[in-house]
């Protein structure tokens, strides 16, 4: 069965790393960029928000990865569909979100942040009202799946 697999930012940020040497005892971030190898080798599609990719992109600037940046960007371009734009409509669903979020005393971020959970659902919400039953592949169970499906990433199947 076909899924849509959403990445958020660590499962993101394994498919720029480079691999451990041969040898080496493989890392997290080994058997994660492996396990999103294996959901594409199975017919999954894997989709990447740009709120995620900017996360991921940020950091790697910030640490001027420029091997990385390209791998990030030839992983983000590989396929197209693969990346999803941000768009006005997801922004305007992430500020109904943050606001109901804090109303409700359930932030996902502090006060002065911007939020990148939020951002990410909304971009997901938009998925769900296509029609598409996606599935968040995170880290951060608790903050996402508030909002839309998502699991830690290790424990959904490829």
């Amino acid at each position: 069965m076909r899924r849509l697999i959403v990445l958020d930012t660590f499962p993101l940020s394994s498919a720029a790393k480079p691999m451990s040497p041969a040898g080496a005892q493989p890392t997290v971030l080994d058997e994660c960029r492996a396990w999103i190898s294996d959901c594409i080798a199975a017919g999954n599609q894997v989709v990447v928000p740009a709120i995620c990719y900017y996360e991921v992109l940020r950091e790697l600037e910030r640490l001027r990865a420029n091997v990385q940046i390209s791998r990030l960007r030839a992983f983000c371009r590989a396929h197209p569909g693969r990346y999803l734009p941000l768009e006005d409509r997801h922004l305007e669903t992430a500020a109904r979100l943050w606001a109901d979020t804090r109303n409700a005393g359930l932030p996902t971020a502090s006060l002065d942040a911007l939020d990148g959970d939020v951002i990410l659902a909304a971009q997901v919400m938009t998925l769900i009202s296509l029609g598409h039953d996606p599935i968040v592949a995170t880290t951060n169970v608790a903050h996402i799946s508030r909002f839309v499906p998502a699991k830690h990433w290790n424990s959904i199947a490829p």
